[in-house]
């Protein structure tokens, strides 16, 4: 889920004979402080070594670095990618622990409540014209979607994916880099959207958040994703003891 931010212009001149340490450190500066974030692109090879008047080959030195690191992910024939640390150490044991009981989705749902509950809140008041625009778009997309479309789970994540963003929280972006992975470990829930007729209502909730967020209401910001959430709980709850579809199911 890349971002359409330029990340060009954000590097520094290098005075310094050990040139590819010194590409490498400002590319961790760069992640660490927000300015390049996880599922980001960086700048290509050509446009870092002429922005820093660095060879391509001490660029590519460092770049080898970042992903030996695990900062970034070489994507071939793409580019070069923001990688979240948290989110490797996390998804290996949170699909295990998913995978042999997956009624913890319950307990998924608490953390979110409380970790995007406050993101909300955090987005409310540091959310600027970009982050709004993004979100808007989002709801846009939504808005022409189905809920049983597989672009929908995939629209729906963006949205709360930019929610966390417009918080503008590095630590925050990285740990919903890590979460993210693991949405739709539990469950598919279009087998739960199949049962029910709800887009309209779906939609609503998702743009009753953004509206909190744009009218700077913190407070109602993060009730509204928590209330969102909770209906989700307990759509999911409902569904279950109906068996309608069971949980860790995704044929």
């Amino acid at each position: 889920m890349g971002s359409n931010r330029n990340a060009k212009g954000v590097f520094s001149p290098i005075k310094t004979t050990r040139i590819p340490d010194e590409v490498y450190k400002q590319i961790v500066s760069l992640i660490s402080s927000g300015e390049i974030r996880p599922s980001e692109k960086l700048p290509s090879e050509r446009e870092i070594s002429t922005e820093l008047g660095v060879s391509r080959q001490s660029v590519r030195e460092a770049l080898y670095r970042a992903e030996t690191m695990g900062l970034i992910e070489v994507r071939q024939g793409e580019g070069s990618f923001v990688r979240s640390s948290i989110s490797n150490t996390l998804k290996a044991p949170l699909e295990v622990i998913i995978g042999e009981q997956a009624e913890r989705v319950f307990e998924f749902l608490e953390i979110r409540k409380l970790f995007e509950g406050w993101c909300a809140e955090k987005a409310a008041t540091e959310a600027n014209d970009e982050d709004l625009k993004k979100i808007k778009d989002i709801l846009d997309q939504m808005k022409k979607l189905k809920t049983t479309d597989k672009k929908w789970e995939e629209t729906d994540l963006e949205f709360h994916f930019a929610i966390v963003s417009a918080a503008n929280h590095v630590i925050a972006i990285h740990m919903m880099e890590a979460l993210k992975v693991n949405f739709t470990t539990f469950f598919d829930f279009r087998q739960i959207l199949e049962k029910i007729d709800k887009k309209e209502l779906l939609w609503q909730h998702h743009y009753a958040i953004y509206e909190a967020i744009k009218q700077k209401k913190p407070q109602l910001a993060r009730q509204r994703l928590v209330d969102h959430l909770d209906f989700i709980e307990e759509t999911i709850r409902d569904s279950w003891k109906n068996k309608k579809f069971r949980l860790g199911d995704k044929d």
